[in-house]
């Protein structure tokens, strides 16, 4: 969730710095084979709002693939949300969970659940009409505001509190409609959730860490969890078949992982691991252990393919814009990086291995 500002800093660095040990890298070319159609690249700006763009991207692919329709949702009506619902347990808390800009998969979820959703063009969460997100100030302001509650002694957002609340985050990403016109048509957030995204809740997330239980849900330790969501555990070869799986069924795939190692390459468009006699499984759970993996962004995963040395590479939409990206928003990942990188991925559990639905208990 680190901002855009960082990112181009440390990969222009980091871009440097590979082409001065391997100037002689050949970039493949990657045959896609299974690919999921998407909507537009958008550009998160100065914002942690990658958990929103990444989730709200596999929502559009998948009402392109039920309904046909070519949706653009609002992210910051998501965030808008999860702030609130994260300043309440913030409180709760003593301050002791997460409050900030940043979330994860299953935070979309929550906020579709129990508010819906509403598309972009009623709710830009740009209310002076600004070329690109910022919430520098916003995230300031939010968590000043949370800290003085707690010196208070407050345990939660009162009548007072939450109206206030409501008044910054009016300020900075403008006033929610109740209702909203859709081609012709009125909705709330919540029957455009309904009848128009056909919302269905039935998105799991999966992990793979050997130190956890398999087949169950468990609890990752990371401060961006701040509801403390439980994530089912599943061997790390089940993990990259659930995704493959997926996309061979033309499901498209929510992915998180640590996007800040050397081999991930965001102007060429590339994110690899070479080869090498990788642990995986020792390798993983230490490096999470030590933050040599971070869990700092998230992307959606629409495609599949191979090189002309048979090597597989995932094809990814990011939320950074086109701009200084050799592929216009995208990037492919190799199967080591994936292996390596991948700390949880979101999938519909509709295009699960039917052996791995049974494993965990969801088939119907």
């Amino acid at each position: 969730m680190k901002q855009l500002v960082y990112f181009i800093f440390f990969f222009l660095l980091s871009n440097t710095l590979s082409a001065q040990q391997d100037p002689g890298t050949e970039e493949p070319e990657v045959l896609l084979k299974d690919s999921v159609d998407c909507t537009r690249v958008k550009d998160q700006g100065n914002s942690p709002t990658c958990w929103v763009f990444g989730t709200n991207s596999l929502f559009e692919s998948e009402a392109l693939r039920k309904t046909g329709k070519r949706l653009d949702l609002s992210e910051m009506f998501i965030a808008r949300y999860a702030y609130i619902d994260k300043a309440n347990t913030y409180l709760a808390t003593g301050g002791k969970t997460y409050f900030a800009g940043g979330g994860q998969f299953h935070d979309v979820l929550r906020i579709v659940r129990r508010y819906g959703i509403m598309p972009e063009a009623a709710y830009t969460g740009r209310p002076e009409a600004n070329y690109s997100h910022d919430h520098r100030a916003l995230d300031t302001a939010m968590k000043r505001f949370m800290e003085d509650l707690l010196a208070a002694g407050k345990t939660r957002l009162d009548g007072e509190d939450l109206q206030q609340v409501t008044d910054t985050l009016d300020k900075y990403l403008g006033r929610v409609p109740v209702t909203f016109i859709y081609e012709g048509k009125e909705y709330s957030p919540r029957s455009f959730a309904d009848q128009v995204v056909k919302f269905s809740d039935d998105y799991i997330e999966l992990m793979s860490f050997a130190d956890l239980p398999m087949y169950q849900k468990c609890l990752l330790s990371d401060k961006y969890n701040w509801a403390g969501d439980s994530i089912y555990n599943i061997p790390l070869a089940e993990l990259q078949a659930a995704a493959d799986t997926a996309l061979q069924k033309g499901w498209s795939v929510g992915w998180e992982g640590d996007v800040t190692e050397p081999g991930f390459n965001y102007f060429s468009g590339y994110a690899r691991l070479a080869d090498s006699s990788f642990v995986f499984d020792k390798q993983r759970v230490d490096n999470y252990k030590t933050e040599a993996t971070e869990r700092d962004h998230m992307l959606h995963l629409v495609g599949i393919g191979k090189d002309k040395k048979g090597e597989k590479w995932y094809y990814l939409k990011n939320s950074w814009g086109t701009w200084l990206s050799h592929f216009r928003g995208y990037l492919y990942m190799n199967s080591n990086y994936f292996k390596m990188k991948t700390v949880i991925i979101l999938v519909n559990r509709e295009a699960l291995p039917l052996h791995l639905k049974k494993k965990l208990g969801l088939e119907k």
